[in-house]
């Protein structure tokens, strides 16, 4: 740490140099967090503090091992008793200290999201349902558990209520009898054993003098009970993050913990790192004007460092088959003018929006990794019943197909008339023989299947639709089950725009498979390969890229539809504010003007910046 001074700057000092008591750094984007924090842990031990007893948190294990490899570089191994962790990763050891835990007592998320699949197939029998579903009740139970909700007071947006609230009373007696935790009860019962036990508590206060808090904007309320019992009665507790940056409340994080800090703590001080060093002023001056915005924050003026740059473009186009053709373009010329694939960004507002881009660079052979696990939209159930009803139209008598449609919309057959291996519909007429109005209905489907057959897939889906009832029975399925209709309904206005440039079926399910087997590729991937990368702005945050495109600057978009409350639409500026960051030198803006053949408004956000 000789000659530190000459790395940092004055804000960085000031927060290096700080020792005792509480403090806050608000590091906007691009303003040397990591550094600081790493500085301030060398700091401390040039200033006789012990090694063991510095704690440093962050959200991820990659985070914490970048971190801790930096700072043992920087001290020449001289540091080895800090300890740098996950919040998860230290509420763990604590637990494990006390209670001889393993590793066998923790569930894993796959294990966490097979065992609800399990109990939610004995506790539900709706129908079928998104493969994500588990995951989606998953993050209900921990909100749950991280609010100490009453199940009673507990609304669930994925399942109807009673059922959820039988699924988690199944799940939690299963943890219990099978002596397992999952990730939400490692900081539940830490948080009640150094509540109940002041002597234990009083131990690893005594262990951890001086924490450190990395992105502590993200921190949720338990995580932040936990971390203000250990950091008493010294309160060393030293914070760094932008509340600005604050997009995960839909994970139990509450912005508000950040900006009630200097409540909690009135003698902290305050730096604010004003200077951001990775972006050009036309990209920091207009996420600047957009933040502005939002009432419930820190004010700060941040400005850059680099000079001059490329001013952020907005860019219109007809629709997302157009605006992915151009994105394409776009990046080919980046390419050709020397611009590594890797160094490109495509973020979008959620999973399912970049589906048109990735075809699209697929179809122009652009490399590309995916770093969400992104859901395949071919796979929800409700593609796999519009896809029955082509097969079918198509020739298809396997009964696994039939058993898809036959009461989609509902035409009262009966499941004893799907016995055979093989279905036709002679066999259905012969089945009702003497029912003329079953006969009927039977006739109705024939009629509808022989003209989805001598349509394009485009037309098939829409007649299917509209002509067949498909679409008003998703509407009533989406009632009866408490579901959003309007989510169920975007996948089949997905399925259309897929469709759309499709000739035939056998080109419509080419085009598919391609882009199935490489989802599943990017799936088992284990390391980032060269390529653009497509992910959502949530999973871009804390990256950097020479040139960011953000697609679908719309309303109903980004901001997204359901965002209605004042606090809502402040997480989703905070979004944009953290996708426009994230470009160090080309910041491109897409808009468009229709989307499912609706027409849509340009973001408000674009007029603020």
């Amino acid at each position: 740490m000789k000659n530190y001074r000459m790395k940092y700057n004055y804000a960085q000092i000031e927060a290096i140099e700080h020792k005792d008591g509480p403090m806050m750094v608000l590091a906007g984007p691009g303003s040397g967090k990591t550094s600081v924090i790493t500085g301030r842990t060398c700091r401390l031990l040039e200033q006789g503090v012990s090694p063991y007893s510095i704690l440093v948190v962050t959200f991820t294990r990659a985070a914490a091992a970048e971190m801790r490899e930096r700072f043992l570089r920087v001290t020449e191994e001289n540091g080895r008793g800090v300890t740098f962790g996950t919040f998860h990763g230290i509420f763990y050891g604590i637990l494990k200290n006390t209670f001889h835990l393993t590793g066998n007592n923790i569930l894993g998320k796959e294990e966490t999201d097979d065992l609800l699949k399990e109990i939610i197939h004995s506790c539900y029998k709706g129908g079928e349902r998104e493969a994500d579903l588990p995951s989606a009740v998953s993050r209900e139970i921990s909100m749950v558990k991280e609010s100490r909700l009453s199940l009673k007071h507990f609304y669930s947006s994925t399942l109807p209520e009673e059922t959820f609230r039988k699924v988690f009373v199944r799940y939690e007696n299963w943890k219990k009898e099978n002596q397992k935790l999952d990730f939400d009860d490692i900081i539940f019962h830490c948080h009640r054993l150094l509540r109940m036990r002041p002597d234990i508590l009083g131990r690893w206060q005594n262990r951890f003098q001086y924490i450190l808090i990395d992105e502590f904007q993200d921190i949720s309320p338990m995580q932040y009970e936990v971390i203000k019992m250990l950091a008493k009665p010294r309160n060393n507790i030293f914070i760094v993050g932008d509340d600005d940056q604050s997009i995960y409340r839909f994970r139990g994080a509450n912005p508000g913990i950040m900006l009630n800090f200097p409540k909690d703590y009135p003698d902290t001080q305050k730096v604010v790192l004003r200077l951001n060093y990775r972006s050009t002023p036309e990209i920091v001056s207009s996420a600047q004007n957009v933040i502005s915005h939002n009432q419930k924050r820190f004010p700060k003026d941040i400005s850059a460092v680099r000079k001059t740059g490329k001013k952020v473009e907005h860019l219109i186009f007809d629709d997302q088959r157009s605006e992915a053709k151009f994105l394409c373009r776009y990046v080919r010329e980046e390419f050709s003018a020397g611009t590594p694939y890797e160094n490109i960004a495509v973020l979008v507002r959620t999973n399912s929006g970049g589906r048109a881009a990735i075809e699209q660079m697929l179809s122009e052979q652009i490399p590309f990794h995916a770093v969400d696990v992104i859901p395949c939209i071919y796979d929800h159930w409700i593609a796999r019943q519009i896809m029955a009803y082509l097969d079918i139209a198509a020739g298809s008598t396997k009964r696994s197909d039939f058993l898809q449609i036959y009461n989609r919309p509902n035409r009262y057959i009966s499941r004893a008339a799907l016995s055979d291996p093989e279905i036709t519909l002679d066999l259905l007429y012969d089945y009702y023989e003497g029912k003329d109005w079953m006969c009927d209905r039977i006739y109705r489907l024939e009629t509808d299947l022989r003209a989805i057959g001598k349509l394009s897939p485009f037309g098939a889906v829409t007649y299917i639709r509209h002509e067949v009832g498909y679409e008003k029975y998703v509407r009533e399925y989406a009632a009866q089950m408490n579901l959003s209709a309007e989510d169920l309904i975007a996948v089949l206005d997905e399925l259309c725009d897929s469709a759309r440039d499709c000739r035939t079926l056998d080109q419509w399910k080419e085009k598919i498979g391609r882009y199935r087997e490489t989802i599943k590729k990017q799936r088992q991937r284990e390391e980032k390969e060269a390529g653009v990368t497509v992910e959502t702005i949530h999973a871009s945050k804390g990256m950097e890229y020479e040139s960011v495109y953000i697609l679908d600057v719309n309303e109903g978009i980004l901001p997204y539809k359901k965002a209605v409350l004042e606090a809502d639409l402040e997480e989703e500026r905070r979004m944009f504010y953290v996708g426009m960051t994230r470009a160090k030198d080309r910041l491109r803006l897409f808009s468009i003007r229709e989307r499912y053949e609706k027409k849509l408004a340009f973001s408000r956000f674009l007029r603020e910046m």
